[in-house]
């Protein structure tokens, strides 16, 4: 059965926890290392050889079906009870069917598709109101908040800690839309978990008419998202929070840790700390966070052959060169228009120019090559395998933001539970996954 999130039933977050990290620590070895670093990290030696096998016998479209949940029965048994294990983490969210965008000069049409589904499921749940305000969270150049107050004539603040765009959002609304100065304003500020002051301090000065408060966001990063849960979780004079979250990848890690899993704000709630002991607590570490952020299955299903040939060889050649470098050594990565069907030691030192923190005119030695040419006696069919890790990585994509997004959402509903705020909550996606992959809206309102 599947695992449904939605606003009118509570959702059992412990038990899904305890699965998801047995599961995720089972299998670690697909996600675990920096994909620069499979190989000499040892990744493809722990690919079982029956998934290979499978994996070598199923045809284009099966293949780009996997991490979409094709199974087929003739595959071996471990590889059907990944794939089965994994089937039972999906999670049903409610779905935004959201708008068709209009494309904006100096906009990619994936932004445009954002900011006006985002504007759109605002208006959704929160009908306009001549006093309400939105907090825009790490605003950029401004195009979220123009496009919010010039659509629904809602006041907005928006706040960014990059003084250069923080101008250009500023120098825009001047120049295009000056008659709505009083209603859209800037604030040059980095926002942390400490900003709640500051902010309210900003907002009573420049719109003290206000009487409803809410944070939003486009691709609030890293730790914004938090610190957004954490300012409306705190401010009694918030009443909602719609915001999307997005590169987890970036989240910064505790202060003083020697270990790169440990981050500050992950995991956040009780329930997913309790469950990451025993050694289970190293899966967070950033090639987990990164999992959860990148493109989703859906880009599988139309590859060609000739594109994942392409991407293996890329990755594998990528792989190699690493598992090469000595300590002190890195790779400079020069452009080619086609990269060779066979993989060579030479055309791959014509690819790679070695750069040394001790030697300034470092080259490739005898051993870098004898090196390498071991390691293509020992991968064959290297670009293959390595396209292989892909499709395995891409099949626990959604597992990974589930847990990184309901982690975030149970601290939130504890913390409410805690504090005496009544709230009603949920976990959107917008629905082209194809434009705009797994664009999750986070909400959540005081009742």
């Amino acid at each position: 059965m599947a695992n449904r999130f939605s606003a009118q039933q509570p959702f059992d977050y412990n038990d899904y926890f305890s699965r998801a990290v047995t599961f995720l620590y089972k299998y670690k070895w697909i996600f675990y290392s920096n994909n620069t670093k499979f190989i000499r990290n040892g990744v493809l030696d722990a690919m079982p050889p029956d998934w290979v096998n499978d994996l070598h016998g199923a045809s284009i479209d099966e293949f780009n079906r996997i991490p979409l949940g094709f199974v087929k029965d003739s595959w071996s048994p471990s590889f059907l009870e990944f794939l089965t294990e994994l089937k039972r983490l999906s999670v049903e969210y409610d779905q935004h069917d959201g708008v068709v965008p209009k494309a904006r000069k100096g906009i990619s049409i994936k932004k445009c598709y954002e900011i006006e589904n985002l504007t759109s499921f605002i208006d959704t749940v929160r009908p306009a109101q001549e006093s309400e305000l939105l907090i825009d969270f790490g605003c950029g150049v401004g195009h979220l908040s123009q496009f919010i107050n010039e659509t629904s004539g809602r006041s907005v603040l928006g706040i960014e800690g990059n003084f250069r765009y923080m101008q250009t959002a500023q120098n825009r609304q001047n120049e295009k839309f000056p008659s709505s100065s009083q209603k859209v304003q800037y604030l040059n500020h980095f926002i942390t978990d400490d900003s709640t002051d500051t902010i309210r301090r900003e907002v009573e000065e420049r719109f003290s008419n206000c009487q409803q408060v809410s944070i939003t966001g486009l691709h609030a990063c890293a730790d914004l998202s938090v610190s957004a849960i954490r300012c409306f979780l705190c401010s009694p004079w918030v009443q909602h929070l719609i915001i999307m979250p997005c590169c987890y990848h970036k989240m910064s890690t505790k202060a003083q840790s020697v270990n790169e899993a440990r981050f500050q704000n992950m995991p956040m709630s009780e329930e997913l700390a309790g469950l990451l002991v025993d050694g289970k607590e190293d899966i967070i570490c950033r090639a987990f966070l990164r999992l959860g952020c990148q493109q989703t299955a859906a880009r599988w299903k139309d590859l060609t052959i000739e594109a994942h040939l392409r991407h293996g060889r890329i990755m594998f050649r990528r792989g190699l060169i690493d598992a090469v470098l000595r300590a002190g050594e890195s790779v400079k990565v020069g452009k080619v228009q086609q990269i060779p069907d066979e993989t060579t030691v030479e055309n791959m030192l014509q690819q790679f120019t070695l750069e040394s923190e001790t030697e300034a005119d470092a080259r490739w030695t005898d051993e870098h090559r004898m090196q390498l040419n071991s390691l293509l006696r020992k991968y064959p069919d290297g670009h293959r395998l390595a396209e292989y890790l892909e499709c395995l990585q891409s099949c626990l994509q959604a597992v990974c933001e589930n847990i990184i997004l309901l982690d975030r959402m149970c601290y939130m509903e504890q913390v409410s539970k805690r504090c005496g705020i009544k709230m009603v909550r949920n976990l959107v996606r917008l629905k082209n996954d194809g434009l705009s992959p797994r664009c999750f809206i986070f909400y959540a309102s005081k009742a």
